[in-house]
């Protein structure tokens, strides 16, 4: 059980969760290590995760065992909320790439509460929208052809002011996220380099030429 003071501050984390009142004898934390998977059933009760500390890998994995990096999840995001109104299974893996607390609401819970607040349901709506955006994104990604074309629309896509761009995770990791090998990926990198559009310090990018990387990018015949 936790205390309502403490409740509401860790809800406060959530965009989607703050100031909603929840009964604290119905949540629960968790606290997972690194490496640990993460599941949306804690104790058999189906639930939502909101991460109030560390981080959380979320995994596609096909039949074949192949997996791809689609998204990272921080402190103040949520899991479980695409499923919340349907009894499917969630269909991706979740991973705590650091060690990871969660606060885990019932969804029967949420979805009592939800029916008897407006803009909650109004935020859930928002929430469902992003994350289909999101996803729609991600399938625009993943279904380019080169590698290049791939390296090239992330580095544009979470381009910042000044053309920095930050990937939390290892160079391995940005490979499963854009679903290329490591070795293609560092040759990518390699001849963006050389081209001088881009420079790269670890998992730290700062795009420099960014006509030049749309230029390859929408010029399939200049990429491979």
């Amino acid at each position: 059980m936790l205390e309502q003071t403490e409740l509401s501050h860790k809800l406060a984390l959530s965009a989607f969760l703050a100031d909603v009142t929840l009964p604290g004898t119905k949540v629960s934390t968790q606290i997972f290590r690194s490496g640990q998977i993460v599941s949306d059933i804690p104790r058999g009760i189906p639930s939502i995760g909101l991460i109030t500390r560390g981080r959380i890998e979320v995994y596609s994995v096909a039949l074949d065992g192949k997996d791809i990096l689609l998204n990272e999840l921080s402190a103040g995001e949520c899991f479980g909320i695409c499923n919340l109104l349907t009894q499917c299974e969630l269909e991706t893996v979740l991973r705590c790439s650091v060690e990871t607390e969660i606060l885990y609401i019932p969804k029967a819970v949420l979805q009592e509460v939800m029916a008897a607040n407006g803009t909650l349901a109004l935020r859930f709506a928002a929430v469902c929208s992003e994350k289909i955006q999101f996803l729609l994104k991600r399938i625009e990604l993943l279904t380019m052809q080169s590698c290049r074309g791939r390296v090239i629309a992330f580095l544009l896509a979470h381009s910042k002011e000044g053309g920095e761009v930050i990937f939390r995770g290892s160079r391995e990791d940005l490979a499963r996220h854009l679903g290329v090998s490591r070795a293609a990926l560092f040759r990518e990198l390699a001849a963006l380099q050389t081209m001088g559009a881009i420079e790269s310090h670890g998992n730290l990018f700062h795009v420099i030429k960014p006509d030049q990387l749309e230029d390859l990018l929408y010029h399939p015949s200049n990429t491979k």
